[in-house]
């Protein structure tokens, strides 16, 4: 087994940085992920020309960095690797590994910091690690940045901390905001800052033809409609973006972590917290969740660990008059952290290190309202009956307060790519496993979450955030980008019209 990993560490680590078909079975693959696809077959010459090409280093299986440098974050595709992993030095070797790849018939895919959920910064073919492209530049004049495609949560807090200006993105350090922003990008400002993705206002991008272009509200405006929310790994490779910054709160805020124990406390606190979700000002932004733990003498039901946690941009009165409701509910704390401190401090607390390997299985569901006390009655039940509950092996259920709200909501569903306006709150059944465990213990985990997934969806939308894609999505299309799906095929068949850049939920040509 591997080191014990909490989910709440897994989950803080992972990128806080969500009809017809509800399930998430992995029908035909192991709890691991789906066997590896074929490897491209490419000659040595091939590969010894693109090296040749290149200002950076091209990786090849055997050298001393390619295993570390092609595994997924994600230990389920730890078996998918690429012929050759391409360490670029610049915007001119992403180009030049694209126009490589289309002339030899290999599949080009980016990656930052590795860590799609679903693997889809992994490959057979080409990866183009841009981990180098990760320049920050802030201008404090007009409260800008610009990244590079590959800039990190960690990079962005160095740069920007203590300062008057704030990008809102997640608390993986390790996460960059490429893959974050295109997705929307959603994290413990989000109520009050808004997402990444709305903030963007412009990004530089390698095409599939191997050109670069800048797209911005006024130059190349379908794609850049489409990068504000579409997701990676579609229209091209991103290089850079430039997003509006928020202003710092200049007075204190208000940071909390509220802990309880037992079945009983987990079904009062997650829905008096979905019901406080719903209404609560834009100050408040934080989330709920409830975690099966290891059997003790009090039995499955007293072993259930309960928290809220996040910050409140204002005092610590108006913050308790707040949760006032959500600890009435659940009963009196085992343990309670309520704090005021400056804005960084906060942001400091949240921030997570990258985690030990493990395997994780993620489905996400946006709620429009408070689901039924019911409802939630169901999710407690099945974590009484979750199948694994050892620190490195079990599930959780969480609440995601942050994803609504009128910063959220002044965007029309179709304004930008990202679609989902209007929702209270993003639940998700999430998982963790270690990648030496038997397949038998990530199936189980992944048919609690399917049954998880049952008892939520029919209170719900049928959407979920595109950041923590799951394969096993049929209606993926409708689930990630619902009325904008047809637009975004659109623009697909303008920008890669041979379907350069793909993956199992990338958005498809039209035929």
């Amino acid at each position: 087994m591997s080191a014990h990993l909490s989910r709440r560490e897994a989950l803080r680590a992972g990128a806080i940085l969500l009809g017809a078909s509800m399930t998430a079975t992995f029908i035909g693959c192991s709890a691991n992920g789906a066997g590896p696809p074929a490897a491209a077959q490419v000659g040595t010459s091939a590969l010894d020309e693109l090296a040749a090409r290149l200002r950076g280093t091209l990786l090849r299986p055997g050298d001393a960095e390619y295993e570390a440098r092609s595994a997924s974050a994600n230990g389920r595709y730890l078996g998918t690797r690429p012929i050759a992993v391409a360490q670029v030095a610049d915007e001119g070797d992403v180009a030049t590994c694209v126009e490589w790849s289309v002339q030899n018939g290999v599949q080009p895919v980016a990656r930052g910091g590795g860590h799609s959920y679903a693997g889809f910064s992994t490959t057979t073919g080409l990866l183009i690690d841009i981990s180098v492209l990760d320049s920050v530049q802030i201008n404090d004049s007009d409260g800008t940045v610009v990244l590079g495609g590959a800039a990190s949560n960690r990079a962005m807090l160095a740069a920007s901390a203590d300062g008057p200006f704030f990008l809102p993105g997640g608390t993986c350090l390790a996460v960059c905001y490429g893959g974050l922003a295109l997705g929307g990008g959603i994290g413990f400002n989000t109520h009050w800052a808004g997402l990444a993705s709305d903030r963007m206002t412009a990004t530089r991008m390698v095409t599939a033809g191997g050109n670069v272009l800048d797209a911005s509200n006024s130059q190349h405006e379908d794609v850049f409609w489409a990068c504000r929310g579409g997701a990676g790994g579609n229209f091209g490779i991103n290089t850079a973006f430039t997003f509006a910054l928020a202003e710092v709160p200049r007075h204190p805020i208000t940071h909390f972590d509220i802990n309880w124990s037992g079945a009983d406390a987990a079904g009062a606190m997650l829905n008096a917290f979905n019901i406080l979700s719903a209404t609560a000002p834009a100050a408040f932004n934080a989330d709920a969740y409830a975690q099966a733990t290891e059997i003790g003498s009090g039995g499955p039901e007293a072993a259930i660990q309960v928290n809220t946690h996040g910050q409140y941009i204002g005092p610590a009165d108006e913050l308790r008059d707040l949760l006032a409701p959500v600890i009435a509910a659940a009963g009196q704390p085992d343990s309670q952290n309520i704090t005021e401190m400056g804005f960084w401090d906060a942001q400091r607390i949240f921030a997570t290190d990258e985690q030990p390997s493990h395997s994780w299985g993620d489905i996400s569901r946006y709620a429009s309202e408070p689901i039924p006390e019911s409802a939630v009655g169901e999710l407690v039940d099945l974590l009484v009956a979750c199948p694994s509950r050892s620190d490195d092996a079990n599930g959780s259920i969480w609440s995601l307060g942050w994803v609504g709200g009128d910063v959220v909501n002044a965007f029309g569903r179709t304004e930008t790519a990202y679609v989902h306006r209007g929702m209270s709150t993003l639940l998700r059944p999430t998982t963790v496993w270690p990648n030496d465990a038997p397949a038998s213990v990530g199936n189980d985990l992944n048919q609690w979450t399917d049954a998880v997934i049952a008892a939520i969806a029919p209170h719900t939308p049928d959407e979920s955030y595109q950041n923590f894609p799951n394969r096993a999505l049929t209606n993926w299309e409708q689930q990630y980008y619902a009325e904008n799906f047809d637009r975004l095929v659109d623009v697909k068949t303008s920008y890669d019209p041979n379907d350069v850049f793909r993956n199992e939920q990338s958005i498809p040509v039209r035929r």
